[in-house]
């Protein structure tokens, strides 16, 4: 490899960075279907959506199902957003998948660490693409449901 092609350690970081944020949400935070805990205390936020029109917004619950996923509660976290779990998925093989592209490629020739490169933009794109797809369907199921059983309708 020549100096025109010195690795740098982004992905090493990039991939340690994603690993460390959710094992230290996973140490700091804790859920149940209600609410968010920091340390053992509730979270006392509120959506300000929700509090004045009593309908959800598109990202409510996601905070719980991300936090009830990293405790590997994927059934409750489903049923509060189905994103959630998808989200941390996604995060966690994003995570890996740059590490193990950081240990391995250095020994690839070029046009295999190119081609990696597009595999693993490819299916980014892929995965966003779904992840959107069932964090606006799971929203607007929530979004029907309040919608249906609010009060006057």
């Amino acid at each position: 490899m020549g100096p025109s092609e010195a690795r740098s350690p982004l992905e090493w970081v990039v991939g340690a960075v994603v690993l460390a944020n959710a094992a230290l949400a996973r140490l700091v935070l804790e859920a149940d279907l209600e609410r968010v805990y920091f340390l053992g205390n509730p979270i006392p936020l509120a959506c300000a959506f929700r509090r004045s029109t009593g309908l959800p917004c598109p990202t409510c619950g996601l905070t719980r199902s991300i936090v009830l996923a990293l405790h590997g509660n994927v059934a409750a976290a489903w049923h509060v957003m189905p994103a959630g779990p998808i989200l941390v998925l996604g995060a966690l093989s994003f995570a890996l998948a740059s590490l193990g592209y950081a240990a391995l490629a250095p020994g690839w020739r070029r046009a295999s660490r190119v081609s990696a490169r597009r595999w693993m933009a490819r299916a980014g794109l892929a995965y966003g693409a779904a992840a959107v797809v069932l964090w606006l369907g799971g929203w607007a199921a929530q979004f029907l449901n309040a919608w249906h059983v609010a009060p006057g309708k």
